[in-house]
């Protein structure tokens, strides 16, 4: 669904749909009693988001002022749910974003409440915020407090590497020669030749096919609605045609039609490297558990930072955040449970529950002590890094679309590299035109 500000029809239409039965649309969570005097604030949230649901719990013993009591929405209908509910004004105090890019929508509805005051007069802990700035801030406000970070990682095969007789990514990432370029390198290095090892594995997502251009601050599409590509852009690209051509990576088209999940096919054991995002090592650990892993050992595996160009290491990625409603009658009680939760103590109940919270502290570290197989990638997990956002703004969904399209074309042979340029800004002005 693309995300387009709505008429005032339609959230009308929307909001006298609600008015008739609002229970249809939210299920409550069934939480404890909430204590006597307690200010009790409401929280919207989906029903596949357990760590959150933990926080919750965990919040409400902690202290007796402010009791949250959850909503939940069953996930595969959440974002449209959550419209409707925020167009009739329902009861709602904070809620959790799980469409990240709708937040802009909800903005230009005045939905969402801005939180830089609350920020300034109570003087609290700001730093999940300032390190997902180019997220959560939109228009100079704070509109979302995260309370699980985003990052991508570059995972590798220890076995593979050691089968090839090469140093594994963390050694040229110590030495300052891990470039894109050393990346095609050793992928090439990996890689049989023949389609049974590749020396890594780009998903079939848009970002994962400019990764490095998004790295040196290059968006696709503004959120102003201008096209943002350059050479950097175009050469992300080649360079993945170059080693599909070669069959150092797995093929766009093949993990297509095959519908090979990235999971599994590291989990075989024939990849060597897997740029992906930061709840990857959840998924190692419950295929560990499951029996799931079947070329692969848990101590096999690795994590260190993702190749990059730029002279300060940047990553890419979007955090879960959550949002302070704009009719809240709780508004202050409610921004205190979005600050804890993505604060140190929120952060420790998180990563508890197996995600990647906005802030690493010593308590979060020694948690993921027990599930990352080695010192080195504890602290390529843990450290702090500026994380640029991929496909934020309104254009968000429809950019995706645009970029998978285009890079099909190209590596299909449709589109030459004379042509490329041309083309992506074709995709990326019509995908503009579109929402206007």
């Amino acid at each position: 669904m693309s995300i387009m500000r709505r008429s005032a029809a339609a959230i009308m239409a929307a909001a006298l749909t609600l008015a008739a039965a609002p229970a249809a649309l939210a299920q409550a969570a069934a939480p404890a009693k909430a204590p006597a005097g307690a200010e009790t604030i409401i929280l919207y949230a989906w029903d596949n988001e357990p760590a959150l649901l933990k926080a919750v719990e965990a919040f409400n013993a902690s202290q007796s002022k402010i009791f949250v009591s959850p909503q939940i929405l069953p996930a595969s209908e959440y974002e449209t749910k959550l419209t409707t509910l925020l167009a009739a004004g329902t009861d709602m105090d904070v809620y959790a974003e799980k469409r990240q890019t709708d937040v802009f929508s909800q903005n230009d509805n005045g939905f969402v409440e801005p939180l830089d005051s609350y920020f300034a007069r109570t003087k609290a802990d700001r730093s999940m915020v300032d390190a997902y700035k180019d997220t959560v801030i939109v228009d100079g406000k704070i509109l979302g407090i995260p309370y699980r970070g985003g990052a991508y990682f570059l995972y590798y095969n220890k076995k593979l590497f050691k089968q090839a007789g090469i140093p594994t990514p963390d050694t040229y990432v110590k030495s300052g020669q891990w470039t894109w370029a050393k990346y095609a390198e050793v992928a090439r290095k990996i890689a049989s030749g023949d389609g049974k090892v590749y020396g890594a594995l780009q998903y079939v997502w848009g970002q994962n096919m400019v990764m490095s251009s998004m790295q040196q601050g290059r968006r696709m599409i503004t959120r102003d609605g201008k096209v943002d590509i350059d050479d950097t852009t175009v050469a992300a690209m080649k360079m993945r045609k170059e080693l599909e051509e070669a069959k150092a990576i797995w093929s766009l088209v093949d993990l297509k039609v095959t519908k090979t999940h990235y999971s599994n096919a590291f989990f075989s054991g024939t990849v060597g490297m897997l740029p992906i995002g930061e709840w990857f090592p959840s998924q190692l650990l419950a295929a560990r558990d499951k029996g799931t892993l079947k070329g692969l050992d848990y101590s096999d595996w690795g994590i260190t930072r993702l190749p990059c160009d730029t002279k300060e290491y940047a990553s890419i990625g979007v955090p879960t955040f959550t949002c302070v409603a704009s009719a809240s009658k709780h508004k202050e009680a409610a921004f205190t449970f979005a600050q804890w939760l993505g604060g140190a103590k929120g952060a420790k109940v998180i990563a508890e529950n197996g995600l990647y919270p906005p802030i690493r502290t010593p308590e979060v570290k020694a948690i993921f002590a027990k599930v990352i197989p080695d010192a080195g990638s504890l602290a390529y997990y843990t450290e702090p890094i500026k994380v640029l956002p991929f496909q934020f703004s309104k254009y968000g969904s429809m950019q995706e679309q645009a970029t998978i399209k285009v890079a099909e074309e190209y590596f299909m042979g449709k589109v030459d590299d004379a042509g490329l340029a041309a083309r992506l800004r074709s995709a990326f002005e019509g995908v503009v035109s579109d929402l206007k």
